[in-house]
């Protein structure tokens, strides 16, 4: 009870961090008592909200609030009682803005027509993502990682957008794909075209499934960097910023397969201005290793230290 405890004030903590506009929650709860198509649904919205940005954070946060997963869709197309061109006819912006339902594409879709309508220049992305599923890409193995997501412009810049994972009643996950860092979203998300990653040296396939997948619980934890593996003739180094708030700390584990991992215990650890150096032997794991980096956040309550263990927070392999 007290780590469920625990685990529900970090998640308060976390969400106060962000803000929502009282105005677009407002106009978005105002829109649920109308039945308005969508033509007269962003003159509605554009009467109230002026501001262009304001606007394509409106329309991001009326399709996370409105628009449900179509699981259900997922289950006939990889059962073949649709076909692909049925499938991908659903997506179509109309449908889902009617229905109220769609898939990836449809999520992003339904977004660009919004941008387009109130004159925000929007493309949609196609690509392939990894989580907790799949940490690396195979282009040609499997069409259930494949995704859609958009990058609109402002101001003669491109800001990446993903209304599906932004789908959440947590403010933290919504906030968090909105005009997010192309440098955080390429953990996730490996665009078809190179120019969508948005970063100034592109990543190939192979340095993207050679990188690390980390959950979004590190960054709201107070690291600031994702660590790198450092190595001389005898040991590696797990080596990132110090986190100030002394509550969190991490815990190493390896594995020869990526399936049966188990906890590195020689670890020394370092902290050297201000960096921490996880130091540990290379004779400790096998010559092609999977590790998972594992959040540990401890807390005192009613003079008892709680401790809360985020498995698998960093995925990466040598």
């Amino acid at each position: 009870m007290k780590k469920l405890i625990l685990l529900l004030l970090l998640l308060f903590n976390l969400n106060s961090v962000f803000s929502q506009s009282d105005v677009i929650n407002e106009l978005i709860n105002e829109t649920d008592e109308l039945n308005l198509d969508m033509w007269d649904f962003v003159e509605y919205a554009k009467d109230k909200i002026t501001n262009k940005i304001e606007l394509s954070k409106f329309f991001y946060y009326w399709i996370g609030k409105n628009v449900v997963y179509d699981k259900e869709l997922i289950k006939r197309l990889d059962s073949g009682t649709i076909t692909n061109e049925a499938f991908h006819n659903s997506q179509d912006e109309h449908d889902v803005y009617e229905n109220r339902k769609g898939v990836c594409a449809g999520y992003a879709n339904l977004y660009k027509w919004f941008m387009d309508e109130i004159d925000i220049e929007a493309v949609t992305i196609s690509g392939h993502i990894r989580d907790e599923r799949n940490h690396y890409v195979e282009l040609n193995a499997d069409d259930n990682f494949r995704h859609a997501w958009n990058a609109i412009k402002f101001d003669g810049k491109w800001s990446l957008v993903d209304t599906t994972w932004g789908t959440s009643d947590n403010i933290t996950q919504s906030e968090y794909y909105y005009n997010i860092n192309p440098e955080l979203l390429i953990i996730s998300h490996y665009p078809e075209e190179e120019k969508w990653q948005l970063l100034e040296k592109p990543l190939s396939l192979d340095e993207f499934n050679k990188s690390k997948f980390v959950k979004k619980i590190w960054f709201f934890s107070g690291y600031s960097d994702i660590p790198t593996l450092k190595a001389d003739d005898e040991f590696y180094y797990l080596v990132y910023k110090s986190n100030a708030n002394k509550n969190y700390s991490v815990e190493l584990m390896h594995s020869s397969d990526n399936s049966n991992f188990s906890l590195l215990n020689n670890i020394t650890k370092i902290e050297q201005d201000g960096f921490t150096y996880l130091r540990f032997p290379k004779t400790e794991v096998a010559d092609k290793a999977y590790f998972k980096l594992n959040l540990v956040i401890s807390k005192l309550y009613d003079n008892i230290t709680n401790t809360f263990v985020y498995n698998g927070v960093i995925n990466f392999k040598t």
